[in-house]
């Protein structure tokens, strides 16, 4: 009994302990609410040079994901190959997130990341040279789909690597209270991308440039990255050693009992896995959708695979516009504003879009639908993020956003194992709506228990 109340008055105190960091987090001081502002951060040259490569690169990185994405369907016309090389290229963040959040921890994030880009960069180059000398092709799929395939899985790698060290270099960037404003800049510059790639991808492919072009164009894009990288000083890491008698296994695994421990963090890691494999798979079967529900089957040949491309970019941009939107009203909600309470509906939202998305046959539709799932989207995935990032201690920091990694970027391989295969049999539209019925069950239940977020605390 005695050890009971102890458990529980251990529990209470880290408890304390969590809201009192969230409130440094979320009070601001009256001169930040004088100063203000959705772009606050960019006050900051290390922060606004480090976004601004970020940016840059992920538009190239855009491009690369639109190019791929017809590159692989016009193999074999297969939900199935694009299920594959979705699934080998984020299956190494499942299995790596982990390990990386540890090493995000205890070694020079900025170096890490630096060595990443320049792998990324030559992988995109690779992509480009395999494209234009014939080697990509649908005259050779399985051989093609082998190369895709293999270049995914040494860019997962390095993403895997890379993404704990990003999260957690934010807050090395700017001061303790602009870091949720810093995440939500931060999503809009990753969305903003999303906008601008597809559609400079299309353009660019329009014009004249091959796939194996846009390609190379990505593989440049990645030198203003690393060059900002080298360029910013963070603020020196704190790197903390092990607890005495902590073994490897604990230390690596810190992260996944901080998360177990914590109600409110689980509940936000498991809305986000649910969201990644019940949702994110209408971007995944996209060039399906746009083949099968809104071109007529009367176009074929050349003229069916402009078209394709042409319609692909446009509604991939309209998600992106969408998610910009999104990630900016995340940036500008007031510091005071509990972000859970908001995730529920944004989650809510997401699913019925989604479908309607699975209903729409009307290019016009599908891209205001498009667009307004992007928005959605996007404001779940920023609130979970600043919820999660405004109460993790600075010494875990690494490994518990490696736990959100997981949950976000390392169940897609998962999700595309099950809707890839999925969409074949019974069509992307039909896969698509399926999965939006498990997400709004999960949505509808976070709105009849508020406490399984700790909202009913955080309302008295």
């Amino acid at each position: 009994m005695t050890d009971d109340r102890e458990h529980r008055t251990n529990h209470d105190r880290r408890l304390g302990e969590i809201e009192t960091r969230e409130a440094d987090v979320e009070a601001p001081t009256q001169e930040v609410v004088r100063r203000g502002g959705t772009f606050e951060s960019f006050r900051h040259r290390d922060y606004t040079l480090f976004w601004s490569g970020a940016f840059v690169s992920n538009i190239g990185t855009w491009m690369q994901n639109y190019a791929l994405g017809l590159v692989v369907y016009a193999f074999r016309s297969s939900e199935l190959d694009l299920g594959v090389v979705s699934f080998l290229s984020g299956i190494p963040v499942l299995f790596l997130a982990l390990w990386a959040g540890g090493l995000a921890d205890r070694v020079d994030r900025k170096r890490l990341i630096i060595r990443t880009q320049a792998v990324l960069l030559v992988q995109a180059a690779a992509l480009g040279w395999l494209y234009n000398a014939g080697q990509l092709s649908p005259r050779t799929p399985v051989a093609s789909l082998a190369w895709v395939s293999g270049l995914g899985i040494l860019g997962g790698i390095m993403s895997a690597l890379a993404f704990p060290s990003w999260q957690s270099m934010l807050p090395d960037l700017v001061p303790k209270d602009l870091l949720l404003n810093a995440i939500a800049l931060n999503s809009a510059q990753f969305q903003s991308a999303r906008l601008v790639g597809p559609l400079l991808g299309g353009a660019l492919f329009i014009a004249g440039l091959t796939m194996g072009g846009i390609f190379y164009v990505n593989s440049v894009s990645f030198l203003f990255v690393i060059w900002a990288l080298w360029v910013i000083r963070p603020r020196k890491q704190e790197h903390h050693a092990a607890s005495a008698g902590e073994t490897g296994w604990q230390r690596l695994t810190a992260g996944l009992r901080y998360t177990r421990g914590n109600r409110v963090v689980r509940v936000l890691i498991l809305s986000t896995a649910l969201m990644t494999i019940f949702a994110m798979p209408y971007m995944m079967l996209l060039p399906a959708v746009v083949d099968k529900a809104l071109i007529a089957p009367s176009i074929h040949g050349l003229a069916r695979r402009v078209l394709q491309g042409r319609l692909f970019a446009y509604v991939m941009a309209a998600n992106g516009l969408g998610a910009v939107f999104g990630s900016l009203a995340v940036a500008s909600l007031p510091k005071t504003v509990v972000r859970e309470r908001i995730m529920r509906w944004s989650l809510l939202a997401l699913a019925l879009l989604l479908v309607a998305f699975s209903a729409s046959w009307s290019l016009a539709l599908t891209m205001a639908i498009s667009a307004l799932a992007g928005a959605a989207l996007l404001t779940t995935n920023s609130l979970v993020n600043t919820s999660i990032q405004s109460v993790v201690p600075n010494h875990l920091r690494g490994r518990v956003m490696a736990v959100f990694i997981m949950s976000f970027l390392g169940l897609m391989p998962i999700s595309a194992v099950i809707f890839g295969p999925l969409g074949e049999v019974i069509g992307p539209t039909n896969a698509i709506g399926g999965g939006a019925v498990v997400l709004l069950a999960w949505a509808i239940t976070l709105l009849l228990r508020p406490s399984l977020l700790g909202l009913e605390r955080k309302a008295a």
